[in-house]
């Protein structure tokens, strides 16, 4: 099993809509953008400030690594990710290495992103790759599941904090 990782392509844009669609999926991806329009995605991942990071098993679609930066002033990046249901099992893996190619390849000293207090799955997979939680924010986002306002954590992830869940994880093995 090859995993690899690239900027998506606009011809690749619809590809990852359908996935995301498919797996109705877009309240854990990003519960701030909220369940898009097939235009106003390819819109929002052309944005030139919009990093498009695809995750790619044996050059299959797998996962997706969105982010923004915080500010033109800020080396912090805010992120949403996605582990496409079929590659669930090694979505941890696929997580670390694209916040690696993430500190690799761009001027970002942190990584962070609001999680729903009711996302367990993606809390749990945040943890392994190396996010920490810091703190919540009261009744951030809406959960169509549970009819009410729901509170989120805010968790960051530093290249200090991926290396520890990288070592982690090879004790797991």
């Amino acid at each position: 099993m090859e995993i690899t990782y690239r900027i998506i392509q606009p011809a690749e844009y619809n590809i990852f809509y359908e996935l995301i669609c498919k797996d109705e999926s877009w309240w854990a991806f990003s519960p701030s953008l909220g369940q898009l329009s097939a235009g106003d995605w390819n819109s929002y991942c052309g944005n030139e400030n919009v990093l498009s990071l695809g995750c790619f098993v044996d050059n299959a679609p797998a996962g997706l690594l969105q982010g923004t930066a915080f500010s033109t002033a800020s080396r912090a990046m805010r992120i949403a990710v996605i582990a496409f249901r079929e590659y669930a099992e090694i979505a941890p893996v696929m997580m670390r290495g694209a916040a690696d190619w993430v500190f690799a390849s761009i001027d970002c000293a942190c990584m962070f992103g609001e999680v729903p207090s009711t996302n367990r799955h993606v809390m749990n997979l945040l943890q392994k790759t190396g996010f920490e939680k810091q703190g919540s924010i009261p009744e951030l986002y809406w959960s169509d599941a549970k009819q009410k306002f729901v509170n989120a954590t805010i968790v960051v992830c530093t290249p200090e904090s991926l290396r520890k869940a990288k070592s982690d994880a090879d004790l797991d093995i």
